[in-house]
């Protein structure tokens, strides 16, 4: 009779530690945005300068994540990878570097996950063809898209810093939230295994390539690695193989915490939100932002939220 209730404390404890992640994180944007005007982009560095290849697509970039070190006491660790400064498909050539990364940040990790410390389904490539690293994980992912993980035309907080597609470069600051910062989702929680399915989790560090969902239809490679779309849902385990277009659980949004996953909205709060979630998604060429999820992701729809 008591293991159930021992079992079921130590989750509710497991459950406020992850919260209260997620709550520091959302300190260290708002610390971030004090200081640049800006939320921090997606990734950084997509492509290396010059003519643009296919082979491109599968560097390394650094991630949102590492641009919040500073405000989370890791600036050692920013110090010693210095992002900007050269790209990190360069960065994991340095020993150094790769051992800096190799470390696991508790505040980027749900307590209630069962995954490893280090990715190794999602591993970042050097600038040599073939030669991957294992890095750290996070449970931690951005919000980007009301549909599917996209680099062009993503109406989430969370877009591109750098052209990989001739697109417009977009930078996001909380002045272009127009629906409200307590109505809009920043970041969210997404497991490595859910049940049977290896849904993966993410990188803290950054991502490997520039592959989006929309366009590639990639499952292996890109944004994907640090950022979710409404589509996937909450806690949906449906996969649809490593190059496709649906609705997939490894682009969602999920957690081991019973019927949902805990999430940051734009004004420091953190919210469980129920798997059950109203959401409809179509095709993204006839994408409509028509439910309650979707509504969440897109900061400029136009529409009121209500309750969720």
């Amino acid at each position: 009779l008591l293991l159930p209730a021992v079992q079921q404390a130590r989750e509710a404890a497991r459950r406020s530690t992850c919260e209260n992640h997620l709550k520091q994180i959302g300190l260290a944007l708002h610390q971030y945005h004090d200081v640049h005007n800006l939320l921090p982009a997606i990734s950084y560095s997509c492509e290396p300068p010059g003519p643009k290849s296919i082979i491109f697509q599968t560097y390394a970039s650094y991630g949102w994540s590492v641009m919040l070190l500073p405000y989370l006491d890791q600036a050692a660790v920013y110090d010693i990878l210095q992002p900007g400064q050269i790209r990190l498909d360069q960065d994991l050539a340095n020993d150094e570097k790769v051992a800096a990364m190799q470390q696991p940040i508790s505040t980027f990790r749900c307590p209630s996950d069962i995954g490893p410390p280090l990715n190794d389904v999602y591993k970042l490539n050097r600038d040599a063809p073939g030669v991957t690293k294992e890095t750290a994980m996070t449970n931690y992912i951005c919000a980007n898209s009301s549909s599917s993980v996209r680099r062009e035309a993503a109406d989430g907080a969370f877009t591109l810093a750098t052209d990989t597609q001739e697109n417009q470069i977009r930078e996001i600051s909380f002045s272009d939230i127009k629906d409200g910062l307590s109505s809009t989702l920043l970041v969210g929680e997404r497991a490595y295994i859910l049940g049977t399915t290896d849904l993966s989790a993410g990188l803290l560090f950054g991502h490997n390539g520039n592959h989006d969902v929309e366009n590639n239809h990639h499952f292996r490679q890109g944004l994907i690695q640090v950022a979710g779309g409404a589509k996937g849902g909450i806690n949906s385990t449906d996969t649809c193989g490593i190059s496709c277009f649906d609705k997939d659980g490894r682009q969602g949004f999920s957690s081991l915490h019973r019927g949902g996953a805990q999430f940051l909205l734009g004004d420091g709060a953190v919210r469980f939100i129920n798997q059950n979630i109203e959401l409809r998604t179509e095709d993204d060429q006839e994408h409509e932002v028509n439910s309650v999820f979707e509504m969440l992701i897109s900061i400029a729809d136009g529409q009121v939220v209500g309750e969720f």
